[in-house]
C-alpha cells in the first residue's frame, strides 16, 4: 500500500467507498431472493392445496356414487344382464369421468361390469379390493391399466355387506386418467410451473403441462419418492430429471383404511424463474453502482493533478530535505485557508522547531537508552545490557589475549526472607546489595541484576585470584549489612557466589555465564554463604 501513488490510493478509496453500496445492494438482492422464495413456497403450497381439493372432491364423488350403488347391488348381483346395463348407463352418464364400474365377489371374481365382452379377471390382488374387503370401508387403489377395468385409471372400492354383516361383494368404479388430467389442467400454474398427481407407489397419474410418455410411468425423482413414502406435506428443493433445480410442494390427498395416503400432489417451479425478477433488479442496481464508480474514478484521476498533486510534490521535496538532515528546507507556501497550504505552513513551522529541539531530542534519546539497560529497583545494569556488553568484551579480550572473570551470586533464602519480612524488606535487601556491589567494582567492570535475587559482575582483565578476592569482599560486606525497616532490625543477609573465567572455563559468553551458574550451584550445595570457582570437580575456597 505504501508504494502506491496518490492517484491509485484515491482510486482505491473511491472503490472502497462504493463497497458499502455494493454490499447493501447484494444484501437487498439476497433479501429479495429470500422473499421471492418465501412467496413461491406459499404460492406452491396454495396451488398444491387447490389441486388436492379438486382430487378430494373426485374421491368423495366416487365414494358417494359407490355408496348409492351399494344400496341396489344385492339385486344386481342376482341378474348379470341387468347389472351390466345398469353400470353401462352409469358410466355413460358420468361424462367420461369413469371408464368402468362393476361388482366383484368376495373372492375377487368379476360378477358384472359396464364393459361388455371382457374376461372375468380376479381382483383379489388389487389394492382397492384388498383394503375394502379387509376394512369393510371405502378404499382408493393405485394406478391400473387393461383387463376388466378398461383403460388406464385408478379404481375405487366399496364393500357390500348383508344383514348378517357378512361381506358379499365389492362394488368398484374406475376413474379415467384422461379425465383426471383434465381436472388437473384447471389448476392455474405459474410460468414454468408443473403439477403432477401420483399414486402411493409413485406412479404418475396426471401431469400438467402434458409430458409425453409420462402418464403411467414411475416417478424418477428420488426426492419426490422420498416424500411419498414419508406421506408428508412438505416444501423442498430438488433437481428434476432434466437437471433443473426446482422448488417442490407436496400435498397428500385422502386417507385409506390402512392409514396410507392414496394420492399425492406435487407442484413445482424452477428456481431460476422464482429469482428472475430479484436477479434482474440486483443486476440493474450493481451495474448502476459500477457506472457511477467509474465516472467518479475518471474525474478523480484527472482532477487530482490540478487540485492536489502539484502541492504534494512540493511538500514531498521539503520532506525529503528534512529527512536528509537539512532542517533549513521550507515550502514557502502563502498563508491560506486551503488545506495543503496549511499543511505546508505547518511543515515549515515543524522544521524550524526541529532545529531548536534537535539537541533536546538527542539528550532524551540518551536518557531513554539508559532506562532500557537499567534495572529500575537497583539502578544496576539489567540482563539485556549484560549480554550486549559481555559479547563485545570477550571479543576484545580474545584479540588482546586477556582474561575475563564472571561472578554470579544470589541472596541465600531470599524467598523465605520475603515471606517473613514482606516484599518491602526484600526490595530494601536488593537495593542494599546493589550499593555493596557499586562500592566494590571498578569503572571498567559491569554489575548487573541478572534476575530476581541474582546478580552478576563481569571483571575485565581479572585473574582467578582477583576474581575470588573481589567475590569474597562482596560476600563479607553483604554479611555485615545491618538493615532496618522502620524501627525493626532485619535478620542477617548472606549470599552464595560462583566464579568462572574466560577462556579457562568457557570460550563464549553463554558458556561463561553457564559455568559461573554451575559454580553457584556448588556453593549452595556446599552450605551457602561462600565462594566457589568452577572446576570439573569444584572445590571450596
Amino acid at each position: 500500500m505504501e508504494s502506491l501513488s496518490i492517484r491509485t490510493r484515491l482510486a482505491l478509496l473511491i472503490i472502497v467507498s462504493a463497497l458499502p453500496a455494493f454490499g447493501l445492494s447484494i444484501y437487498n438482492g439476497l433479501e429479495r431472493r429470500a422473499q421471492a422464495e418465501r412467496n413461491a413456497r406459499t404460492d406452491l403450497t396454495r396451488l398444491a392445496g387447490l389441486a388436492a381439493k379438486r382430487q378430494e372432491e373426485a374421491i368423495e364423488g366416487a365414494r358417494q356414487l359407490l355408496f348409492a350403488v351399494a344400496g341396489t347391488a344385492d339385486s344386481l348381483r342376482q341378474d348379470p344382464a341387468t347389472c351390466q346395463r345398469y353400470f353401462t348407463r352409469l358410466v355413460g352418464g358420468s361424462d367420461g369421468l369413469y371408464h368402468s364400474m362393476g361388482i366383484h365377489s368376495p373372492e375377487g371374481q368379476l360378477i358384472c361390469n359396464a364393459v361388455s365382452g371382457k374376461a372375468d379377471p380376479n381382483a383379489s390382488d388389487r389394492r382397492y379390493f384388498r383394503l375394502a374387503a379387509q376394512s369393510r370401508k371405502f378404499a382408493v387403489g393405485s394406478h391400473q391399466a387393461g383387463g376388466a377395468a378398461g383403460p388406464a385409471g385408478i379404481n375405487f372400492g366399496y364393500p357390500l355387506v348383508n344383514g348378517d354383516k357378512k361381506l358379499v361383494g365389492i362394488v368398484y368404479a374406475g376413474l379415467d386418467l384422461k379425465k383426471m388430467n383434465e381436472l388437473t389442467a384447471r389448476t392455474p400454474l405459474p410460468e414454468g410451473g408443473s403439477l403432477t398427481i401420483l399414486d402411493s407407489d409413485g406412479v404418475i397419474l396426471a401431469r400438467q403441462p402434458d409430458a409425453v410418455g409420462g402418464i403411467g410411468e414411475k416417478e424418477r425423482n428420488p426426492r419426490v419418492i422420498e416424500a411419498i413414502r414419508g406421506a408428508t406435506n412438505d416444501v423442498f428443493e430438488a433437481e428434476d430429471t432434466g437437471g433443473v433445480r426446482r422448488l417442490f410442494a407436496m400435498q397428500g390427498v385422502g386417507v385409506n383404511p390402512d392409514g396410507g395416503v392414496p394420492l399425492h400432489i406435487a407442484v413445482s417451479i424452477p428456481r431460476r424463474i422464482i429469482f428472475a425478477d430479484a436477479n434482474k433488479a440486483l443486476l440493474q442496481t450493481v451495474v448502476g453502482i459500477v457506472i457511477a464508480t467509474l465516472l467518479l474514478l475518471f474525474g478523480a484521476w484527472y482532477g487530482v493533478e490540478l487540485a492536489v498533486l502539484r502541492r504534494l510534490r512540493a511538500l514531498l521535496a521539503v520532506t525529503n530535505h528534512i529527512r536528509a538532515g537539512d532542517l533549513s528546507a521550507r515550502t514557502r507556501f502563502p498563508p491560506s485557508e486551503e488545506d495543503l497550504c496549511q499543511l505546508g505552513n505547518a511543515l515549515d513551522d515543524m522544521a524550524q522547531a526541529l532545529q531548536k529541539r534537535d539537541a533536546d531530542l538527542k539528550q532524551a534519546l540518551r536518557e531513554l537508552s539508559e532506562q532500557v539497560i537499567t534495572d529500575p529497583l537497583t539502578r544496576l545494569n539489567n540482563r539485556r545490557y549484560l549480554w550486549d556488553f559481555l559479547g563485545r568484551d570477550l571479543i576484545r579480550a580474545r584479540r588482546a589475549v586477556l582474561p575475563v572473570a564472571a561472578i554470579l551470586f544470589d541472596i541465600d533464602h531470599f524467598k523465605r526472607f520475603n515471606d517473613t519480612w514482606g516484599h518491602e524488606a526484600g526490595d530494601l535487601v536488593l537495593r542494599s546489595v546493589a550499593d555493596v556491589i557499586r562500592q566494590n567494582v571498578r569503572g571498567s567492570d559491569i554489575a548487573c541484576r541478572y534476575g530476581g535475587e541474582e546478580f552478576i559482575i563481569i571483571l575485565s582483565e581479572a585473574t582467578r585470584t582477583v576474581a575470588v578476592q573481589r567475590a569474597e569482599m562482596i560476600r563479607r560486606d553483604i554479611e555485615r549489612m545491618q538493615l532496618v525497616l522502620g524501627d525493626q532490625p532485619l535478620e542477617r543477609v548472606t549470599a552464595s557466589f560462583g566464579v568462572a573465567l574466560y577462556p579457562t572455563h568457557a570460550d563464549n559468553a553463554e558458556g561463561l555465564v553457564r559455568a559461573a551458574d554451575d559454580a553457584l550451584y556448588r556453593a549452595k550445595e556446599g552450605g551457602r554463604n561462600r565462594v566457589y570457582v568452577f572446576e570439573a570437580q569444584p572445590s571450596l575456597l
